[in-house]
């Protein structure tokens, strides 16, 4: 016959069975404390600066993927061949670079953006009327010491 099993004595220990609640699990979450100490705002004034400033050095920076490279240097070897300085491409050269996008070389050296010369008529024009406007006559100016 089964004996009937008898109650196995619970172990507790010196508080009386029931474990202390930390003080982390009676906080809000959120909440923080009551007071601010002295080294908050600076921290949240460094953080909100570091932000702004990673958010515009990343918005800023040039786009470095090898396929933005591929096109540009694709696209300046069709504008070579275009132009008729290059012939055949050859493996291994860049062409995208500043010597081959400008020429640094003027043809007259005065005019180093080959523009046009301007006239300066309507300069001259409005010259001419100021000198012949008998109406404005010059005054002395007058210091005091």
């Amino acid at each position: 016959t089964a004996r009937p099993s008898a109650p196995v004595p619970r172990r507790t220990m010196a508080g009386g069975g029931h474990q202390p609640v930390s003080r982390s699990m009676e906080a809000k979450l959120f909440e923080g404390h009551p007071e601010n100490e002295g080294w908050e705002t600076t921290i949240y004034v460094t953080y909100a600066a570091s932000l702004v400033l990673i958010t515009f050095a990343l918005g800023f920076a040039p786009d470095t993927s090898i396929k933005t490279w591929a096109s540009s240097e694709a696209r300046a070897r069709l504008e070579l061949q275009a132009k008729g300085k290059l012939d055949q491409p050859v493996f291994g050269v860049h062409y995208d670079t500043p010597e081959n996008k400008y020429e640094f070389e003027s043809k007259n050296p005065d005019n180093p953006f080959d523009e046009e010369e301007d006239d300066d008529d309507d300069d001259d024009e409005e010259e001419e009327e100021e000198e012949e406007s008998p109406c404005r006559e010059r005054r002395p100016s007058r210091r005091t010491p």
